[in-house]
């Protein structure tokens, strides 16, 4: 084949895709984008669900389909897509980082539903899933807390440091605030779910603490 033939086959529309293509595709990728919209709902772990980023997830799964559709194998119209999709600005920041994941699974799962290859489209996204849920459960580290401890100017630092100890595998001072009538203290602790409520026990149980804040914390305060 010639560069002139090739040029020519490359520019031309070479988009044969019967309709019964097109609803499979389509219909794949409904599917799966109401499936990754399933497990972001049920793996999210932030501070605020939102509804209105997990619909976008479906719709950029679905529209990416009918992208790649349009596009076939045509370079004209991929450099065309390419100037389109340039002026789109998005205004909303992304607040967590794992959510820009989900966005690369969207387009990932589209590009597949729209070229027709729907094992990579399926399997790589229940493999996805198997790892979100796996993850959302903590099962590979403890969750990650701050106790707060509140008292009185006796309140024994040593004691609250080695109660604090006692039920956390990783401990990190964070702050201390001694007055001469309050003490403060502040610990990053690592604690497994089902442990908070003996710490709080055992440490209310200590001479001079007033009170105990026991507080998500995973980048950002979740309370």
């Amino acid at each position: 084949m010639s560069k002139k033939e090739l040029l020519y086959y490359l520019l031309e529309n070479n988009t044969n895709i019967s309709v019964a293509e097109v609803a499979i595709g389509l219909i794949m990728s409904v599917l799966l984008a109401f499936f990754i919209y399933f497990v972001y709902k049920k793996t999210f772990t932030g501070v605020m669900y939102s509804k209105n980023f997990n619909v976008t997830l479906l719709l950029i799964t679905v529209i990416t389909t009918m992208v790649m559709m349009i596009i076939g194998s045509n370079l004209a119209l991929s450099l065309g897509m390419v100037g389109a999709l340039s002026i789109i600005r998005f205004r909303t920041a992304v607040k967590d980082t794992k959510d820009s994941a989900y966005i690369f699974w969207a387009i990932a799962v589209g590009i597949s539903c729209g070229s027709g290859i729907y094992s990579i489209a399926i399997l790589g996204s229940i493999v996805i899933a198997i790892i979100l849920f796996f993850i959302s459960k903590d099962i590979l580290d403890d969750s990650t807390y701050l106790v707060i401890v509140h008292g009185t100017e006796e309140l024994d630092e040593q004691k609250v440091t080695e109660t604090v100890r006692k039920y956390c595998k990783k401990v990190n001072l964070k702050m201390k605030n001694i007055t001469s009538v309050s003490s403060d203290i502040t610990y990053e602790v690592s604690l497994a779910a089902d442990k908070d409520n003996e710490l709080s026990g055992e440490l209310k149980s200590l001479e001079g603490v007033n009170g105990i804040n026991i507080v998500t914390y995973n980048g950002e305060i979740a309370g």
